[in-house]
């Protein structure tokens, strides 16, 4: 199968950020073991907000996530540093203290970067998706000039790109194998 790719970017700007009052929003938290190993504070609850929130999409299949476990993030806080860990949000829901929504930066070839975004499907449409990446930019005016995305063509958060100001980039194509399901 063949999808198309691109990188999308945008210069770094201050944004007037106003979150619903149901809403607790944080940076997360990275703690380092005593092998030098670093991992985010609250993974399992990470994990657990990505599985509901691309479980079955196309980028999920191309990334073979398909568990609890296959997302629990455990190489991206080494692609990260004090200031893209400070920019990146994890958005609770006051009422049942839920991890609803979260947006986690890295680097990527030096560059400050959108690591992954996502947002339960319960919660879509309220803006939080572009209020996080708003919060990053503004956090990251002053250190870095852009931040970038990867975007899958199709996706549908590319229009709240798009409406950010994210311009795009030269389209990849790429190619996947997907198992046909097996018979039963």
């Amino acid at each position: 199968m063949e999808f198309r790719c691109r990188w999308m970017q945008r210069p770094t700007d201050y944004f007037d950020i106003e979150w619903d009052s149901r809403v607790t929003v944080k940076s997360p938290e990275i703690i380092e073991s005593e092998t030098g190993t670093r991992k985010y504070v609250n993974e399992d609850e990470i994990a657990q907000c990505d599985l509901e929130s691309f479980a079955g999409s196309l980028e999920a299949t191309r990334r073979k996530h398909t568990t609890l476990a296959d997302f629990i993030p455990s190489d991206d806080p080494n692609y990260t540093n004090e200031i893209l860990t400070r920019a990146s949000t994890l958005v609770y829901d006051q009422e049942t203290g839920q991890l609803i929504a979260n947006c986690r930066l890295c680097l990527q070839d030096n560059q400050a970067a959108v690591y992954s975004i996502g947002v339960r499907p319960a919660y879509r449409g309220r803006g939080l998706a572009t209020l996080m990446l708003q919060r990053a930019l503004s956090a990251l005016k002053g250190q870095y000039p852009v931040l970038r995305l990867y975007v899958m063509q199709g996706n549908d958060a590319e229009s709240v790109y798009l409406n950010l100001g994210f311009i795009p980039g030269v389209q990849e194509i790429q190619t996947m194998y997907i198992p046909e399901e097996e018979s039963q």
